[in-house]
């Protein structure tokens, strides 16, 4: 009886684990300067950033790492999104003088 409940948690943490993205976020999607970037570049950019922030969330979700590991993931995207945020500011201000001419 114990070997058939083991089997079955078995099979069920392996399954957990199959549809977990265990793959860890590769590197940080380029960002441009919001100063000259294009609607297009921004767009691009956006959904660069939001990719990235995703994947890093469902990695982080799988628990595959240590607290260390994790902290420093989750300190990456922060940064990452604090610059893309500024970028984003920088872009819409230019864009904002830019109509009022």
């Amino acid at each position: 009886m114990k070997a058939l409940l083991m089997a079955v948690l078995v099979c069920l943490a392996f399954n957990a684990s199959a549809a977990c993205p265990v793959k860890r976020p590769g590197e940080l999607p380029l960002l441009p300067d919001g100063a000259v970037a294009s609607d297009e570049e921004m767009h691009r950019a956006q959904l660069a950033a939001e990719k990235y922030l995703l994947q890093a969330q469902a990695y982080m979700e799988c628990n595959v790492m240590n607290r260390r590991q994790y902290l420093a993931l989750s300190a990456r995207m922060e940064d990452f999104s604090r610059v893309y945020n500024e970028e984003v500011i920088e872009f819409q201000v230019r864009d904002n003088i830019i109509a009022e001419k």
